[in-house]
């Protein structure tokens, strides 16, 4: 028994396949790079056909503050894991840019707020004699705080991003139940995009995340997609020991875009799913004093 005993690794923090739709979620310096008040929200649902699949759903909204380089924003997330484990989070974003060159910037920013985490081992074992006497089996209920950080570098063709949105979370006050709690590692992403005009028609847009976790293997995501006439993108991704992804976003308004993608899964675990889907909605709205050029990344 002793030879056969491991560490277990797991999911910790929401995936999304369409980041470059949500990028208030990975890095809280993006409201920076947007000249509009922008509301997003995204519903995914993770490995369809599995019982238990995690399945998330956010709402953001972040907008320049007038005339200023200062642009402030809130998201809020609810994210369930198995049948038991949900949390539901809201956090407030701030951000500040400085101009660095003709049309580029550098822009810093914070995020920071109060989750609530819950975890309702008895549903699923209330009848197992475990329930009353192992700890691994007894209720959690906490409220965590977080604090994140992020900076981007960007211009009208390109950006790059490093960010924690997870840098310091950690439960409030004491843990009751030091056995049943799990340690959080913090997240360092670093992503990029660039944005090529092909013809008038036609842009291209190739797009990578590179997700650090100490104690986990380095998460690669690659993606390329073609704007079609400032209206359609099409594009797919490669989340590496993990999946590939197909993803569109029609624009319905210059001002309204709706998104979907499916994620095949290149796992094992495609023998008992059916892939992961998700849909994003993303309004844009004009704020007085500013241009409203369209917003790329």
């Amino acid at each position: 028994m002793l030879l056969a005993c491991t560490n277990l690794q797991a999911q910790q923090k929401a995936m999304y396949t369409q980041y470059m739709f949500n990028g208030l979620a990975l890095n809280p310096a993006y409201s920076a790079t947007d000249e509009a008040l922008t509301i997003t929200s995204l519903y995914r649902q993770q490995w369809v056909g599995l019982k238990g699949a995690p399945n998330t759903q956010t709402l953001s909204i972040h907008t320049p503050v007038g005339e200023s380089n200062t642009s402030v924003g809130a998201s809020i997330i609810r994210d369930q894991i198995g049948e038991v484990i949900t949390e539901k989070g809201v956090y407030l974003t701030v951000a500040q840019r400085v101009p660095v060159g003709e049309q580029s910037y550098l822009a810093v920013g914070f995020n920071g707020g109060l989750s609530s985490y819950s975890a309702e081992y008895s549903m699923n074992y209330a009848g197992s004699p475990q329930s009353t006497t192992d700890p691994v089996f007894e209720d959690q209920s906490q409220m965590r705080a977080n604090f994140g950080l992020g900076v981007v570098f960007f211009g009208p063709k390109y950006y790059v991003g490093l960010s924690s949105p997870h840098f310091y979370y950690r439960p409030l006050g004491e843990i009751s139940n030091l056995a049943s709690s799990t340690t959080y590692r913090p997240h360092y992403i670093l992503q990029g995009g660039y944005i090529a005009e092909l013809s008038d028609m036609i842009k291209f847009k190739p797009h990578l995340i590179i997700n650090y976790v100490n104690g986990s293997p380095v998460l690669i995501d690659m993606n390329a997609s073609v704007l079609f006439a400032e209206r359609l993108w099409l594009g797919g991704s490669y989340r590496s020991k993990d999946a590939f992804n197909a993803i569109a976003q029609l624009y319905v308004l210059p001002t309204l875009a709706v998104g979907y993608s499916y994620d095949f899964t290149s796992t094992k675990l495609s023998r008992i799913e059916k892939g992961s889907h998700e849909i994003s909605l993303k309004f844009r709205i004009p704020v007085k004093g500013r241009d409203f050029p369209q917003c790329y990344f």
